[in-house]
Formats: structure tokens, C-alpha cells, sequence
């Protein structure tokens, strides 16, 4: 007799299907605190991927990228994660982050770790709840997504200084759908139904979403040869099979999407400094394009049908590992994924922090262009200048310098190169006034993940007076545009590297004051005093990356300000035909010490706020240089600087140019 097809479309194989799920099977912080499911469940009530002793799941990456230890929270630490858990108490009083996140809470009266980095990954089984009443399903679902986002802003408001909130993966991906559906509507022969069907699917490649496609339709086709002897038979059960799964594949996706939407938008209603990492999108991707990833079968598992991750054993009989799978069971990631996570969520996490380099470039510029004209004022300062004398001086100025202990992984360094052209008037025997203008044409290398060129042009008014019978005051003020060109931030997942790549643009303003006096020791050899104040206002503006993938960011506006005191000493020569100098000085920054950069994934609505490494606030400039007369007219001048105390690297800058006066 015929098998008959145990199939109700729609709201019993979906509730069936989403009830399998989690319940059947860096930045700069010191500690890593998790709340979540199994996805991030570390022992509490299991491991839940393939010879979970021996790897690490995606959390446990992260922390060991900073040097942070997570365990489980029945071990005493401070993963609170659990398998089968929900955000809604309702749907399971026992294991849910509600419970989690006030435990944690409490026992830390109420205050959260403001140097650490939270994770709350939370959703899969509240999904397979709502989907037992699909007329529900919307209202259960947006419940558990405002559960979810008000325990994230719980975590916030005491404290917490950065959280991480991956969005739910598609359940529709996972193998566990397949198993739904011919379990039930093969249920007398559900075992060998099974066996047969894994058998198809793990057996062949899945190189795209359309291979993938059509070896999960002959695993089912493979199925319903179990259910019946009739060939005709066959045909039919294994098309409504296939309709069954198609159907509820759309489904569970569109559940899913829904969860993710609501929760990203409640998210940012209340703001806070939030990583959302779009681990569904980056998943789709994986599907999309398993290779370049690493995988070869997305729709299969590496474990035997009906044996959990959380206890299953690549040396165990029936473990498949001639695929590189996805998923190590019919619902949870293989360790390779887990792996792939980390680095997703690595690489959001280190965006801003390397975007917020950006505003090097206008610094460099102002330093570049101030190097040409304090040579041009010591060259009037030892040269003399009559009163009604024009004067036109230009020269190359440049920079190296490094990025040590940069945060956004990896040390990196710049070059920069300036050209500047100036005028300048005497207009009394003690007072000149000019103007300069000044190009950038930078390449920066701030990490070796992160690059970008720097194109500008610089305006800048200047003066320089002598008081006293030996003293002497120059000021300028600035204002500089950039833009920046081939931004490129390199991604790295798993064997994958990814270039983001973006555009935008900058500005400076800035003025300096220097004064010094000079004693005469002989009558060519000057030494004396000298102190500075330099403020730099500097705005780059926010930007998007070109792309759409799930790597693809936003950035926001940058701003910085510097305020940096200088107190030193000098001495100067002149000798007729080279007049050489030196200076020593103290510098102190009164300003920003920190580059900070905020932004947040394109495909998500919130957004957070890095910190790049703290920049020094003191350190020392020597300064050696000479101007040399080669006419009655025409004079050449050089200089090169060094800095000491630096705990980001050596800084370098040079300069040469040449005077001419009418």
C-alpha cells in the first residue's frame, strides 16, 4: 500500500522545522562577557559544534584576540550563555538572557565592567516558538526582539561600554529544515528516510545558492524512494516534499528577517555604543559563495543524523569529513564557521578604529607646510631684510612617520609630501606679513589592513615681528581641504580577503605663535629661548564604503583638536656662507590625545565609537638646519627634525627650499 504524505503546509512542518533549532541541539577591553544560546554557550549546558574540546567557538576567539579567558558561568566566569535558550522568560524559565543578564548584574551590584566587551546573541528558539502559531508567530516574534534590545540597554545603562549584537542567522539555511519535513511526512521510515537523504546531500559540492538548491532537492527526492516502491509514488512524494521545503525555507527566512529588522530597529531607538554584526547577511554570502570562504557543502553536516554537536566526535562511526561543512550538525556551526564569525566580528569591530587615521593627514599637512615656513623666518632672522623688500620662497617638505601599537591590528606608517610657495612683504625694518599656499600628495598606511591617499591644498597668512633689541614673534594661521582617495580597508575571513573601499573629504584650520629671544654669544653665534602654541581644528567628513556586502560600513563625522605647547632652546650661526642652527624643544599636547572614529555596518541602523591607540602627550623635537646666501638675492635653506619619546614610533620630517628677494 502506498504511503500516504504526512503534510499540513504551512504552520505544523515550520513549527516542527524552527523547534528543532537551539533547544534540540576586539576591541579594547580586559574581559569578554557573553549572554546568549547555544550559538555561544562555552559549557554551561554543552559545546556545541564537533569535538567542542578541542575548538574554540567564535566568543572564545574573540577573547583570546585580547588576551581574555571566558568561561562558562557554572565554571565561575563570565559566560552566561546556554543552550536552549530564549530572551522571553515565558518561553523557557529556566534558560533565557533575561535571567542571565540580571545575574550578572547582580552579583556585580548592579554595575556593569565599563573596560569590558559584552556579547548578547540571542533569538533562534524564541523563532521556533513564535512559529508554532503562525497567526502569532509576528507578535511573539517582535516581543522577544524588544526583550532582546531592552536586556541590551539594561547592560548599557549600568554601565557597559560597548556591546555586541550579531543578528539571528537564517533558519531556512539550516539542514534541521530538511529534517522537519521528512520526519514528518515520513515518519514510519523517518530513519532511513534520513539516512538517505544525508547520504545525497553530503555527498556532492555546493559551490553556489543554486547547486545548493538542487542537492537539497535530491536528498528529498533520495527520501521519498524510502517511502514507497512505486516509482510513480516516488515522483510524487518527492515533489511535495520539495514544495513543502521551498515553502517553508521562504518562511523561516522571512521569520527571521522580521526578528532582525525589529531588533536592529529598537536598537537604535535607544542608542548606545552598539556592534551590530550582520552575521545572517554574512551567512547569505557563504551560501552564495562557500569557496572563497573555505567551505565546500552548505547544506549538509559533518555529524551523523540524530547526534547533537555537543557530544559528537570527528573519530566517531558515521562522522563525515570528506566536506568542509558549514554546520557541524543540523543546526549549530561547524568550527571552521565559528572561526569565520570571529573574524567578521573582529573586523566590524576594528572599522572605526582605523578609519580614525584619517585625520592624520591634515596634521601632517599643517606640519609640513609650517616646516617650510619656519626655515623661510629663519632665514630672515640671519639674513637680515630691508624694510619694502618682496620676498618669494618654495620648497619640498615631507614626513615619516610610524603607527606603532596601532589598535586596528597591525603597526603601519605614512610618507607624506608637500610642496609650498610663498610670498612675503617687509613692510617696517621689524615687521613682515605674507602668505603661502601649500599641496599634500600623501599615501598613509596606518595599519597593514588600512590605507588611503591624501590629496589637499593648504592657504596660510603669516607675520613675523622683532621686539626688544633681540626678541622676535612669528604667528600664522591656516586653512587646509583634503581629500581623501582610495580608502581601502582590508577584511580578513577565514582564507577570504576583502577590500572595502571609500572616498571623502577634510578640512583644517589652525594658527601658531612662537616667540624667542636671542643672546649674542659672539658676533656670529646666538642662543636663547624660544615657546610656541600651535591649535589645529581638524573635521573629516563621514563617509560610506562603496559596497554592499556584509563587511560594507559607515562612518561617521570626525573631529579633532589639537593644542600643542612647546618650550625650548636655540641656537643659531652666522657664519656667511652656511649659517647652520639648532633647536631643542619640550612638546606637550593640551588637547586630544585619542583619534576617535564612530560608525556602524551599512545593512544595520546603529552604531558605535573606537578608539584608535592614545596618542603621546609629550615628547621632544631636535631640529638641525642651515639657510645658505647664494647671492646677494637668492638664499637655499634645509632642515630635518627628529622626535624622541614617542611611544608610536620614530617622526621624521625634512625640508629644502630656496629665497629669492626683490
Amino acid at each position: 500500500m502506498p504511503l500516504k504524505i504526512m503534510y499540513a503546509p504551512g504552520r505544523a512542518a515550520l513549527a516542527v522545522a524552527l523547534a528543532l533549532g537551539l533547544a534540540a541541539s576586539t576591541a579594547a577591553a580586559e574581559q569578554v562577557y557573553v549572554f546568549g544560546d547555544s550559538l555561544s554557550d562555552t559549557g554551561n549546558n554543552g559545546r556545541y559544534t564537533y569535538d567542542g574540546d578541542q575548538h574554540p567557538l567564535y566568543n572564545e576567539a574573540l577573547a583570546q584576540r585580547i588576551g581574555a579567558a571566558l568561561l562558562a558561568s557554572d565554571l565561575g566566569g563570565d559566560n552566561y550563555a546556554a543552550g536552549g535558550a530564549v530572551a522571553v522568560p515565558a518561553l523557557n524559565p529556566v534558560d533565557n538572557t533575561q535571567e542571565q543578564v540580571q545575574r550578572y548584574l547582580g552579583q556585580n551590584n548592579g554595575r556593569a565592567d565599563g573596560n569590558g566587551l559584552y556579547i548578547h546573541w540571542i533569538g533562534g528558539n524564541d523563532l521556533a516558538a513564535a512559529a508554532l502559531n503562525p497567526a502569532t508567530a509576528p507578535r511573539v516574534s517582535y516581543n522577544s526582539a524588544a526583550a532582546a534590545a531592552l536586556q541590551v540597554r539594561s547592560l548599557l545603562d549600568a554601565g557597559a561600554g560597548m556591546v555586541i549584537v550579531p543578528t539571528v542567522p537564517n533558519i531556512g539555511f539550516t539542514p534541521q529544515l530538511m529534517e522537519a519535513i521528512v520526519q514528518q511526512a515520513l515518519a514510519p521510515v523517518q530513519a532511513a528516510a534520513l539516512q538517505a537523504a544525508y547520504a545525497a546531500l553530503n555527498a556532492v559540492a555546493t559551490p553556489d545558492a543554486a547547486s545548493r538548491q538542487q542537492a537539497i532537492h535530491r536528498a528529498l527526492s533520495a527520501a521519498a524512494q524510502q517511502g514507497s516502491s512505486d516509482p510513480q509514488m516516488q515522483q510524487a512524494i518527492a515533489a511535495q516534499l520539495i514544495a513543502a521545503y521551498d515553502s517553508l525555507s521562504a518562511q523561516a527566512g522571512q521569520l527571521t528577517d522580521f526578528y532582525n529588522r525589529s531588533e536592529d530597529q529598537l536598537l537604535a531607538q535607544g542608542g548606545g555604543n552598539i556592534v551590530r554584526a550582520d552575521v545572517n547577511q554574512l551567512f547569505g554570502e557563504v551560501i552564495a559563495n562557500p569557496q572563497q570562504f573555505g567551505f565546500t557543502n552548505t547544506a549538509g553536516m559533518a555529524c551523523p543524523a540524530g547526534v547533537s554537536s555537543a557530544v559528537c566526535r570527528s573519530a566517531a562511526p558515521g562522522f563525515n569529513d570528506g566536506q568542509a561543512f558549514l554546520f557541524a550538525d543540523h543546526f549549530h556551526p561547524s568550527p571552521q564557521a565559528h572561526l569565520l564569525i570571529a573574524d567578521y566580528i573582529q573586523a566590524v569591530l576594528d572599522g572605526p578604529a582605523q578609519a580614525a587615521a584619517l585625520p592624520q593627514a591634515t596634521a601632517a599637512m599643517a606640519r609640513d607646510s609650517r616646516a617650510t615656513l619656519d626655515s623661510r623666518f629663519q632665514q630672515l632672522r640671519s639674513g637680515g631684510n630691508p624694510q619694502g623688500a618682496l620676498g618669494v620662497f618654495g620648497g619640498y617638505a615631507g614626513q615619516h612617520y610610524d603607527y606603532a601599537a596601532n589598535k586596528a591590528a597591525g603597526d603601519g606608517n605614512a610618507t607624506t609630501h608637500n610642496l609650498t610657495l610663498g610670498v612675503d612683504y617687509q613692510l617696517t625694518d621689524r615687521w613682515l606679513i605674507g602668505a603661502l599656499i601649500a599641496g599634500a600628495n600623501d599615501d598613509q598606511q596606518p595599519s597593514s589592513r588600512y590605507d588611503y591617499k591624501a590629496r589637499g591644498m593648504l592657504f596660510s597668512a603669516f607675520t613675523s615681528l622683532d621686539v626688544f633689541e633681540h626678541g622676535w614673534v612669528n604667528a600664522d594661521l591656516h586653512y587646509a581641504r583634503l581629500d581623501y582617495d582610495d580608502i581601502r580597508r582590508s577584511v580578513q575571513l577565514g582564507p577570504l580577503t576583502r577590500s572595502e573601499t571609500g572616498s571623502t573629504s577634510g578640512k583644517q584650520w589652525g594658527a601658531r605663535v612662537t616667540a624667542g629671544y636671542d643672546f649674542p654669544l659672539t658676533a656670529s653665534l646666538t642662543t636663547g629661548p624660544m615657546a610656541q602654541f600651535a591649535w589645529d581644528y581638524s573635521n573629516v567628513s563621514g563617509y560610506s564604503e562603496d559596497g554592499n556586502d556584509s563587511t560594507a560600513m559607515r562612518f561617521n563625522d570626525q573631529t579633532y583638536h589639537s593644542q600643542i605647547g612647546a618650550l625650548g632652546w636655540r641656537l643659531d650661526s652666522d657664519l656667511g656662507v652656511v649659517n647652520p642652527y639648532a633647536e631643542i624643544s619640550y612638546q606637550h599636547q593640551f588637547g586630544d590625545d585619542v583619534y576617535r572614529a564612530g560608525g556602524g555596518l551599512k545593512s544595520t541602523q546603529t552604531s558605535f565609537t573606537r578608539d584608535a591607540a592614545g596618542q603621546d602627550k609629550n615628547w621632544v623635537d631636535v631640529t638641525l638646519g642651515a639657510n645658505m646666501p647664494l647671492t646677494d638675492r637668492v638664499a637655499a635653506f634645509a632642515s630635518v627634525s627628529q622626535t624622541g619619546g614617542l611611544s608610536s614610533g620614530e617622526q621624521v620630517m625634512y625640508n629644502v627650499g630656496v629665497s629669492a628677494r626683490f
